[in-house]
């Protein structure tokens, strides 16, 4: 087909590619990082070691995304006063930064 003639691209064949995008992530589950779950039956990822972690629950009726750092005791983890926690907002806009490289492009040019 000439170049002139060349179909438009539909939005039925973007909703299409997103789906496909979305199988993908899907593939690379394998991959994952390992989700648990608390004695409250909140999930969290530990981050590097026991001692922080990332636990996404829910307070009055808000989902957060909370970045803590735990101590043991009695042979049970209990968190510290030492945190963060982020609304879906804040966490989106964090998560935003993350994926189109803003903050590794930071990293990169303060270990110049």
């Amino acid at each position: 087909m000439p170049k002139d003639e060349e179909e438009p691209v539909t939005k039925k064949l973007k909703r299409d590619e997103e789906a496909a995008a979305d199988e993908g992530d899907e593939r690379s589950a394998d991959n994952a990082t390992e989700v648990m779950r608390n004695s409250e039956g909140e999930a969290y990822i530990e981050l590097g070691s026991s001692k922080k972690r990332c636990t996404i629950r829910t307070w009055k009726k808000n989902t957060l995304v909370d970045i803590l750092e735990f101590y043991e005791k009695n042979d049970s983890y209990l968190p510290g006063k030492k945190g963060i926690s982020l609304t879906l907002e804040q966490y989106e806009a964090l998560k935003g930064a993350i994926l189109d490289g803003s903050i590794d492009r930071e990293i990169k040019e303060l270990g110049k």
